[in-house]
């Protein structure tokens, strides 16, 4: 098999560019005959609940949590490559993570605005930021999440340096080790999205991006790796500003389609990985 690639989007800005992106990113999949999770924070989808409703309905759409208020899970601390400045820090960046009473109110709000809007509770769940080794170092959280239903993880999205790009050897797997088997971490690889690779890269832009994209495709293809990929919704207020800020995306999806790289939704990943597997859950 040529590879896979698991498309993921979080919707969290809960404002006019989350929006538009509900309103032209079920097009931008259909052209392309290609599905995507959208990992949407409850606060966003409380906002617009008909634009998502429809979105989630569309079959082209996989809609999944992202918290209620974008909160963080764990800390972030990360060692900035020399020569780069990130989120204007040249050395060193921190970010405190929420306790775990303020995470497990986040993570019910959250899903009682899914069971509000789509009549269901997320099964996945993206945290903010992303950590390195995710949650398999905190199983407090592990357990926290997991009483809330989520049982598939984008949660492990950083490198040992709390950076960036997370290596594609590192490939999804379950929380057994912390005694939660039937939880998947499905990872994000590479770069969390455009702004970061330049961040990160220390490029004056993102316009090295899509010709290092269309690398990473050709070696998952090559290898048959999962490829768990990442974009979000920020700058995307006008019809023009969703389509410069996915025009990369459209790149990559056509480019690693023409490779006979599949695109596969996070639910439907789960399944298959799932399909089979005798594992009794907590």
């Amino acid at each position: 098999m040529p590879g896979t690639i698991l498309l993921g989007i979080d919707v969290e800005t809960a404002n006019e560019s989350a929006a538009t992106y509900a309103r032209r990113g079920v097009e931008f999949l259909e052209r392309r005959g290609i599905r995507a999770t959208w990992y949407v924070t409850g606060r966003t989808l409380a906002r617009y609940p008909a634009l998502f409703l429809e979105a989630d309905r569309s079959g082209a759409v996989d809609l999944q949590g992202h918290t209620y208020d974008h909160i963080l899970l764990k800390s972030v601390l990360t060692e900035v490559p020399p020569g780069c400045t990130v989120c204007g820090r040249p050395d060193v960046f921190f970010k405190r993570g929420a306790s775990p009473a303020e995470v497990d109110a986040d993570l019910a709000r959250c899903q009682q605005v899914f069971e509000d809007v789509l009549g269901r509770r997320a099964r996945g769940l993206t945290c903010p930021w992303a950590y390195y080794r995710g949650l398999g170092d905190r199983p407090d959280l592990l357990e926290i999440v997991y009483a809330h239903g989520f049982r598939f993880l984008r949660s492990f999205g950083r490198d040992a340096r709390d950076g960036q790009p997370v290596p594609m050897e590192w490939p999804p797997a379950f929380y057994v080790p912390q005694g939660f088997p039937d939880v998947l971490e499905l990872m994000i690889h590479d770069y969390q999205d455009d702004y970061l690779f330049a961040e990160f890269t220390g490029a004056a832009d993102a316009s090295g991006y899509p010709a290092h994209l269309r690398g990473v495709a050709d070696r998952v293809a090559a290898e048959g790796l999962v490829w768990s990929l990442c974009s979000h919704d920020h700058n995307c207020d006008t019809p023009d500003a969703f389509a410069a800020k996915t025009a990369w995306l459209g790149d990559l999806a056509d480019y690693a389609t023409s490779l006979g790289i599949r695109f596969l939704t996070a639910s439907a990943y789960y399944a298959e990985r799932t399909a089979g597997r005798t594992v009794a859950s907590r």
